[in-house]
Parts: C-alpha cells; structure tokens; sequence
C-alpha cells in the first residue's frame, strides 16, 4: 500500500539567488528595473539621432545646408580682407573763415538789421596812454618831493625831531627797513641747547670743627667768595648742568687761632624753571658732587674728600636772545670726614648764561 506525500522542492532546492525577481513580470517592469539613470540615457540617445532626421529631412539636405554655410564664411574672410588692405584716409573737417562781413552768404536784407557801430582809433588810444604813462613818474615823483619839503619845514618851525618810522617814510627816502627788522619780535627769543657761563657772589658759612689727636676743635667762619665756571643744556623748562667751584673763607678759634677754609667742587645739578614773564623765570633745583677740602688751623693742614650737596632757589631774566643772569640762593653742604665735622653754608650767587 502506497501513502501520498508532497516533498517541498523550495526548501531542498532553493532559488538561485540571481533570480531575485518571478518570471511572470508585468509589461514594463523591465524599463523599470534599469532605473532613473538608464532611461536618461535613452531618451538623450533618441534625440540626437531621430530627432535631426526628421529636423533636416535627409543627408542630402543637411551637406546642402553645411556647404552654403562655408561659402558664406568664405565671402565674410575676403571682404574683411579688403577692408584690412585698403588704407583708411579721413578727411579733416574744414570751417570757413570769413574775413569780412561781405562774405557772409547770407542775403544782404538781413545784414541790414545789424546796428552800426563807430569803432575808435585803437592807435590814437595806444599813443595816449603811452605819454600818460610817460608823465605819471614825473607827476608821483614831484608830489612826493613837495611832501617831503612841507614835513622837513614843519618840523624845522616846530623845532621837533622825525620821529616817522623808516616804513612810514615815502619810497627813497631815508634808510630802508630790512625783513629781520620788520618782523624781529620785540622781546627776546629764548634759545634751546647748550650754554655756559661764569658766576660769582659771596658766602656765609656754619661754624664747624677739625678733629685733632687731643680731641674735636671748634671755630667760628667767617664770610668768603665763590667762582666758577658752569655749563649745561637747555631744554626749555629743564636744565642740566655742570660746573667747577671754588670757595674760600676764614676760620677763628676761641683760643684765639685763626685759619682758612679752601673747597674746590665738582659738582652736577637738575635745574626746573617755571615762566613768569616774556623774559623771566623762576628756577629750582638740586646738585651732587664731590668737594675737595683743605683746612688750614692751628698750625695743621686737615684735607679731605667727600661728596657735596646743594639746594638752589633763583629767578633768571633774559637780556637778549644769547644771553641772560640768574640770581641764585644757594645752600651747601658736605658729608664729614675723619679729620673735619661737616661744612655748609649760605651762597647768594650772580651768573650770566651765553647760548652757544
């Protein structure tokens, strides 16, 4: 006895897998699977090969076409080629000139509308002004001496001086004012840069001591002088200068010993000045140096060397663009030293500055 039985061949045998799609598609399926790319292509191929079939209606009609093209180019290269050849000659656009009125083609109807005119004599007009200008210098150069004739004799009556500026007075006449003097300003200019100059002036000193063996010595100073010489840069509300100094003054004991006080300075100072007028300035400033002492008393010499100091107070006035005086209140003062206590002082100086 036989038993019926359906064996699955799909499970068995599967499709081959380049089959993805059945075999009983639909009309079109095909155009469809070549996607949107294909279909482009086709239809671009279709156009430019039907299409101009049917646009020129054969081969013979489009090599007919194609050939009156090339005989037209040719015609357009051989004229541009004789117009290249031929050399370009312009004409230049001529006016008329016309001389007079008789010329004029217009109808002498018209001209008669036209005023007329008496034109003068430009000749007799030219001689004229020439003897007017001929005349004119005489005439300007009798007035001017008739006005200096009544000036000279008014103030021979009056027994004045002239006191008409030299730029007042007619042309020709007296000496006659240069550039620099017309406009030279009429206070001094200060100069900026380098100057020098001496001072001078007297000095009232502290009393100090000198430090002998036996112990500190005291004396009393009496009044001195200083002189130098300085130089320096001017910057215009700054000053920096330097200078050597001498100072000298005499020395009394209790004792009834006398001596004298020598100081040769080197000294830099810093000078501020402030404008308080077209030619004057108040002044400040401060120095550093070196000092070197001799003392001579009670039959000993004390010498020494130390650094100096000093405090200026002044105002200074200019004389003249080159040149100015300052008067200066200093105070002075030394470091001690083993042999001397420490100098200082009062100075009441007179400098002049020359611009360099």
């Amino acid at each position: 006895m036989k038993i019926g039985y359906n064996v699955n061949n799909s499970i068995s045998h599967p499709p081959h897998p380049r089959r993805a799609v059945p075999a009983n598609l639909p009309p079109g399926a095909f155009f469809f699977l070549m996607g949107p790319c294909n279909i482009f292509s086709f239809v671009a191929l279709f156009f430019l090969c039907v299409v101009p079939f049917f646009l020129y209606g054969g081969d013979d009609d489009l090599a007919q076409k194609i050939a009156d093209l090339r005989l037209k180019s040719s015609a357009h290269g051989r004229f541009v080629n004789e117009l290249l050849a031929n050399k370009l000659e312009i004409d230049p656009i001529k006016v008329p000139r016309l001389s007079t009125i008789d010329t004029n083609p217009l109808p002498s109807e018209e001209l008669n509308i036209l005023p007329s005119v008496d034109l003068p004599n430009l000749n007799s007009s030219i001689t004229e002004n020439e003897q007017t200008e001929e005349l004119l210098p005489d005439v300007v150069s009798n007035e001017v001496k008739a006005i200096e004739q009544r000036t000279t004799d008014d103030i021979r009556e009056s027994g004045e001086t002239s006191t008409i500026p030299a730029q007042d007075l007619p042309l020709g006449s007296g000496d006659p004012t240069t550039f620099d003097d017309l406009y030279a300003p009429k206070v001094p200019q200060r100069r900026i840069g380098y100057y020098f100059g001496p001072f001078i002036g007297p000095i009232f000193p502290d009393d100090s001591a000198v430090r002998t063996a036996s112990g500190k010595v005291g004396y009393y100073s009496d009044s001195g002088v200083t002189g130098g010489l300085r130089i320096g840069n001017d910057f215009g509300a700054t000053r920096i200068e330097g200078e050597y100094g001498f100072i000298t003054h005499g020395i009394d004991s209790s004792t009834g010993g006398n001596g004298k006080v020598r100081m040769h300075n080197l000294q830099s100072r810093l000078i501020l000045e402030k404008k308080i007028g077209d030619r004057a300035d108040l002044r400040g400033g401060i120095g550093l140096g070196l000092s070197f002492i001799e003392k001579s008393f009670i039959g000993e010499n004390f010498d020494g060397v130390g650094f100096s100091y000093d405090f200026l107070l002044g105002w200074s006035f200019r004389v003249m663009e080159n040149w100015s005086i300052h008067m200066d209140y200093r105070h002075y003062l030394t470091a001690a030293h083993k042999k001397y206590d420490r100098l200082q002082g009062h100075v009441v100086e007179l400098s002049a500055g020359f611009d360099l």
